[in-house]
This record gives structure tokens, C-alpha cells and sequence, in this order.
């Protein structure tokens, strides 16, 4: 991110603060890489996740986002 940002291509990276209420990571969804497995979901970096399947999902996934809230659960 800095290379870029030294070599005028890019702005300067934002990072997120650790006392912002809510951390997050987002992934696309190439070659297959998330899936519902089940009641887990399979992420890239993370592997297979357990979830709350509270409903069947329908059509394809586009994305992820997993978020972290304050009080330590996390999302999907």
C-alpha cells in the first residue's frame, strides 16, 4: 500500500482503529472459495466457520463480511 502510495498511484492507506466499535473483513467470493458447508461457512484466511443458519441462504454468494461488534460476537 505504501509502494503504491510513494510511486503517486494510490492515496495514502486508511487502517482501521482498534477502538472503533466495529472491525471487519470482507472477501469476494472467486473459484468456489465461499461456500455453505452445513450450518459453517467456509471463508478464505479462515477456513470453516460455525453460524447461525437461521434461514436457508438462496442463490449465489457474492461476498463476506465478517464484523467483530464490541462485546466480542462475531457476525457474518
Amino acid at each position: 500500500a505504501y509502494t503504491r502510495f510513494f510511486q503517486k498511484q494510490n492515496s495514502a492507506p486508511r487502517f482501521k482503529s482498534k477502538k472503533n466499535n466495529v472491525q471487519s473483513y470482507t472477501t469476494k467470493q472467486t473459484n468456489e472459495n465461499i461456500a455453505v458447508v452445513g450450518n459453517k461457512i467456509k471463508l478464505p484466511k479462515l477456513g470453516l466457520v460455525r453460524f447461525a443458519k437461521s434461514r436457508e441462504v438462496k442463490g449465489r454468494i457474492v461476498n463476506a463480511t465478517v464484523r467483530r461488534k464490541l462485546s466480542g460476537r462475531y457476525f457474518v
